[in-house]
């Protein structure tokens, strides 16, 4: 009988700077942005044009769908499990270089930018580089979460 293998936990001593997951490719397709785009009219209560060119333009908070945060693929990679204790997100920042398009394929890296501790917690930042396949830069973002365990007193907050 083989003893089941016991991976470390993803904790503040675990994680280090530069921890990377592989690439991953996401294409944007016409029908993926049509369908985002009329979720989003749906959820405002505007009227649908099914003919309508603004429905195949890639909106910039798409990035998260053609660049996806992949942490827990990246804890999976550096031999670790994800904690098992909520991780919320504390901020979110994108930068773009160029303007994302249908039928771009992007190639997108996780990795842990920085960890840090501020007034006695500790965070990690995750950064997703987002290149064409060809290389040319698309869009960066950053996200943050606090890595440790809930507290009592966050309960009152």
């Amino acid at each position: 009988m083989s003893a089941v293998e016991q991976r470390p936990a993803y904790d503040w001593e675990h994680a280090r700077i530069g921890d990377v997951a592989g690439a991953v490719t996401v294409e944007i397709t016409a029908d993926a942005v049509r369908q985002f785009n009329t979720t989003q009219q749906q959820a405002a209560g505007l009227p649908i044009e099914p003919d309508d060119p603004d429905l195949l333009a890639v909106p910039p908070v798409m990035v998260r769908v053609f660049a996806p945060l992949r942490r827990r693929e990246l804890v999976a990679e550096n031999g670790a499990e994800y904690p098992n204790h909520p991780t919320p997100a504390i901020r979110w920042s994108c930068r773009f270089f160029n303007e994302p398009k249908v039928g771009d394929r992007i190639v997108s890296v996780t990795r842990v930018q920085d960890k840090y501790i501020r007034k006695d917690r500790h965070f990690l930042e995750w950064r997703v580089d987002a290149n064409r396949n060809d290389g040319t830069p698309v869009a960066e973002f950053t996200y943050v979460n606090l890595w440790d365990r809930g507290r009592a007193e966050d309960r009152n907050r």
